[in-house]
């Protein structure tokens, strides 16, 4: 604290010893000044960090479902162009059938595999019958899987009936 020498107006002279003060206000100063600070930057932190998380999982999830229905559709395309070509076999020879449960299989990959995350395939298989066929493809990529069925009448030349009633395209 400061002081400063007051003098008086009298003739007397006499000499005081007054504090300065630098304020009308008296502010009390205390050692605990500024703790709430660090809860409050905490606090901050854990909500950046709630939402930085939650940002992320909404990504990843919005990834994993974008590529399910990449791989839905591709499987779908695999199992149609297993069953355009089971058409193109009977196309060739009326009498072609192979009644075995995936009797044939495509690849579409250079992995040769129908699993994994690189791997694709259509797995064939072509029903008898004399004057009509039921051609079913199962189409696979990844871990979707969708099977396409094809059931053709043959006309009396042992052509593939080209009307939209002789040749049905269903999605198993």
């Amino acid at each position: 604290m400061e002081y400063r020498i007051k003098k008086t107006e009298k003739k007397e002279k006499r000499i005081f010893l007054c504090p300065i003060r630098y304020s009308i206000f008296d502010i009390q100063y205390s050692t605990r000044r500024g703790v709430a600070t660090l809860p409050t930057v905490i606090l901050l932190g854990v909500m950046a960090l709630m939402v930085a998380v939650g940002i992320t999982t909404l990504s990843f999830t919005e990834l994993m479902i974008s590529q399910g229905g990449s791989q839905s559709s591709r499987a779908l395309f695999y199992a149609e162009s297993g069953a355009r070509d089971a058409l193109l076999k009977i196309a060739r020879n009326k009498n072609y059938e192979c009644v075995a449960t995936d009797c044939y299989t495509i690849y579409f990959t250079p992995s040769a595999s129908c699993t994994g995350v690189n791997g694709g395939c259509a797995k064939v298989s072509v029903g008898a019958g004399t004057t009509s066929k039921i051609a079913t493809s199962t189409g696979v990529m990844g871990a979707s899987t969708r099977t396409m069925r094809v059931s053709v009448t043959l006309d009396t030349n042992g052509q593939i009936a080209t009307s939209t009633t002789q040749t049905v395209w269903t999605e198993m």
